[in-house]
């Protein structure tokens, strides 16, 4: 498949070169001689003008279609041709960037993903907004001296898209000089890293193909080592951690050979020229950045390097995690963190800059508390993006996860108090044009700050994409980016006001209303997660002395009363390369009152639960807190909209609105303080759990018209003195993440 994207991609150019010189048939002229005439001109190509990273690997193909019979090759050549011709007015980058992207089938190898042509175009756009300072855009020579690296380049979408900006903003500005800045911009500025031949490959090619007239001298496009042997371990551009200049595995080589094509050579830089490109012995250097932008890859800790042998792994896992020892970032939270903090200390003090695609969880999960560390201590977090989109949660093809777009400047050490800007996208853009106009809509609408009540409207065509919204960098500082979780800023504010001064404020109501709040783990101990559990019981449908809540079937789990399903019978030894955990060690954490520890918010209907007998589970977090009324008094908190609220607020997002209350953060989330109340007020909210303990609650998405959610909100309203949480209550059920639809 890839090949036959490679012939694609030939094929293509060919047509394009066509247009630009005399001397280069069109593909439907080269085509009349079949085969060979398709090759022919391909070498001619090679020989006589350039382009032989383009043309090497497919006229390599070609010598393999013309070994099989006939209807073979004509199946492969016209269907191919076919499609070039009915995709001829769509930019090629945008075409074969999203067909590799699509077929790509050893991208988990690194944990990839790339960026799609549409969020490339808006980070872009957004990262020259007001940057560099001073500069004149009608010149060529400033841009193209800028150093611009993708540490992670893939098949070179962000540089593409790095390169059409600056060409675009010189255009606008009257600037005449485009060709000679798009040469430069590639042989001085574009520098590409990446351990993937193929996308490499078509990082080199893509930018050719901007302008098929151009020959250029260089390009600084790079596949790093990646891998073990007895001599050394590599990790491709993690290997500039710490060092600027590492040894290149190996590269598409430009070398003519006399047969007008090139070979696999390592190690070699990967050029756009014929014979200059090529060297034994070249290595790749990381040198001061201006820019650095990139879409690293963010596999899980526990996946790393799976694809590799398991002895290989280990090696490079343990080199990894030796490397980081110093620096700020966690592996827990995959390599995005490994690949911010090997970028950041090479961007300019006062004036680099970073433009990142990365999960969402970098804004809120714990595992990225590093790498929110080193942004505030380093950097002005200026921009991020966020997706609220149901139809695409992601900027990266090839993935559902939620991610965000982050810009932050490097600091000049001035001191000044810098705000940040949140941008919650309603309608994730489609293509290049509705990128331009989201970027155009982001830079022209102020946000509407926080800590005030305003709304600040992104508009497009006269439709509302999403929000912006501003927080001062004092509010973020050492605390997680919070202004992502919510679509709407009205939501955020309520949330903030709740965490932060403990007060419930109803979007549109006048007054707020301070309640008691406390961290849940002061009032009950987190219990063991499923994999503890696992280490030390089965679980079975024999009776035993260990009741358990197994599963989240949001069919059986809508009530707020829970009743243990299965059992747990202790296990007598390890599993395989296990160790055992020990009854001791583990029941006597049981609890009555169980917390989701995973939520799939659309379909979730209760997110706390009340067991009148002590239980264990693999999904439900056990919070011992050993106090009947005051257990069900939590419950009916974490089940109103204000608890609900908070927890949404502090969950970590996997996609859109699937996502996990992790222990940690469960035992940090702010509650009711049930020992602040009185008697009287304690036993009316147990009175309130009673009450509706067997009644039905809608799924979440359904909750404004919960009758039974709806008289939960109520009672604890009168019972706390609180406003009319109706409003509130429509809000939530209406965000996004949770009803799973476009605002």
């Amino acid at each position: 498949r890839i090949g036959c994207l490679v012939l694609f991609n030939a094929l293509a150019f060919q047509d394009r070169l066509a247009v630009v010189r005399g001397d280069v048939p069109t593909v439907a002229e080269a085509r009349r001689d079949g085969v060979p005439g398709l090759r022919a001109a391909w070498r001619h190509i090679c020989e006589r003008i350039d382009y032989v990273p383009v043309f090497e690997l497919a006229a390599g193909i070609l010598d393999v279609i013309e070994d099989a019979p006939e209807e073979a090759r004509a199946k492969v050549t016209d269907a191919l041709v076919e499609a070039m011709e009915e995709t001829r007015m769509l930019e090629g980058h945008d075409l074969s960037g999203r067909l590799f992207h699509t077929l790509l089938t050893d991208a988990k190898f690194t944990g990839a993903y790339y960026t799609s042509v549409p969020a490339a175009t808006l980070l872009a756009r957004l990262v020259f907004e007001g940057w560099p300072r001073g500069v004149d855009w009608r010149e060529h020579e400033f841009p193209a001296s800028l150093n611009v690296a993708d540490l992670a380049c893939g098949t070179g979408t962000l540089l593409m898209a790095v390169a059409s900006e600056v060409e675009r903003r010189h255009r606008e500005a009257g600037g005449r000089h485009a060709a000679d800045l798009h040469k430069h911009m590639v042989e001085q500025a574009l520098h590409g890293y990446d351990v993937q031949l193929s996308a490499v490959h078509f990082a080199a090619t893509s930018l050719a193909m901007l302008n098929p007239a151009i020959q250029f001298d260089r390009m600084n496009f790079y596949v790093m080592p990646f891998g073990a042997d007895d001599a050394k371990t590599s990790l491709g551009s993690l290997d500039f951690l710490g060092v600027d200049e590492v040894a290149v595995q190996f590269a598409l080589s430009t070398e003519h050979n006399g047969g007008g094509g090139g070979a696999l050579r390592e190690p070699a830089r990967v050029s756009g020229s014929g014979a200059r490109g090529v060297s034994e012995g070249v290595t790749a250097t990381l040198p001061p950045l201006d820019l650095a932008i990139m879409n690293p890859p963010f596999t899980r800790s526990n996946l790393l390097f799976g694809a590799l042998p398991a002895h290989e792994r280990r090696r490079i896992q343990a080199e990894l995690g030796s490397r980081l020892k110093s620096r700020r970032a966690s592996v827990v939270a995959g390599m995005g963190g490994a690949f911010v903090a090997t970028a950041a200390p090479r961007l300019r003090p006062g004036d680099g800059r970073m433009a990142l695609v990365l999960p969402v969880t970098v804004c809120t999960g714990r595992s990225w508390a590093p790498t929110r560390a080193l942004v505030e201590d380093d950097f002005a977090l200026d921009l991020v993006i966020a997706s609220h989109d149901p139809a695409r949660w992601h900027f990266s093809d090839s993935t559902d996860l939620s991610e965000a777009l982050l810009i932050a400047t490097r600091r000049a050490g001035d001191g000044a108090e810098r705000r940040t800007t949140f941008v919650n996208l309603w309608r994730n853009p489609d293509g290049v044009l509705d990128a331009h106009r989201m970027a155009q809509a982001v830079a022209e609408t102020p946000p509407a700050p926080l800590e005030g009540t305003g709304m600040a409207i992104l508009t497009v065509d006269g439709e509302a994409v999403g929000e912006a919204v501003s927080m001062p960098e004092s509010a973020l500082l050492g605390r997680k980016w919070a202004g992502v979780q919510f679509a709407r800023a009205d939501v955020t504010r309520a949330a903030l006001r709740l965490l932060d001064d403990g007060e419930v404020r109803v979007p549109g109501g006048a007054s707020a209303t301070g309640v008691p709040l406390c961290p849940l783990g002061e009032l009950g101990g987190v219990g063991p997660d499923r994999r503890d559990l696992l280490d030390g019981f089965d679980y079975t449908d024999a009776v035993t002395a260990y009741p358990m809540v197994d599963g989240h079937d949001t069919e059986q789990r809508k009530h707020l009363h829970a009743e243990p399903n299965r059992y747990l019978a202790p296990l007598a030894q390890p599993r395989p390369r296990r160790k055992l955990k020990r009854l001791d060690q583990l029941w006597p954490k049981a609890a009555r009152l169980l917390v989701a520890e995973r939520l799939r918010l659309d379909t979730t209907r209760v997110v706390a639960m009340w067991s009148e007998r002590k239980v264990l589970s693999n999904v439900w977090w056990e919070i011992g807190v050993d106090d009947i009324p005051r257990e069900k008094a939590l419950a009916v908190w974490l089940n109103s909209s204000p608890g609900l609220l908070t927890i949404l607020a502090r969950r970590t997002t996997t996609e859109g609105g699937w996502g996990a209350m992790k222990k940690a953060d469960l035992a940090e989330l702010p509650v009711l303080d049930v020992r602040a109340l009185d008697d009287g007020r304690l036993a009316a909210l147990a009175d309130l759990f009673d009450e509706l303990a067997e009644a039905e609650f809608a799924r979440l998405p359904d909750m404004g018209a919960c009758h039974a959610r709806g008289r939960l909100d109520e009672g604890l309203a009168r019972i706390l003195g609180l406003p009319a949480l109706a409003p509130l209550r429509e809000l939530l059920a209406s965000e996004p993440v949770v009803s799973n639809r476009r605002l």
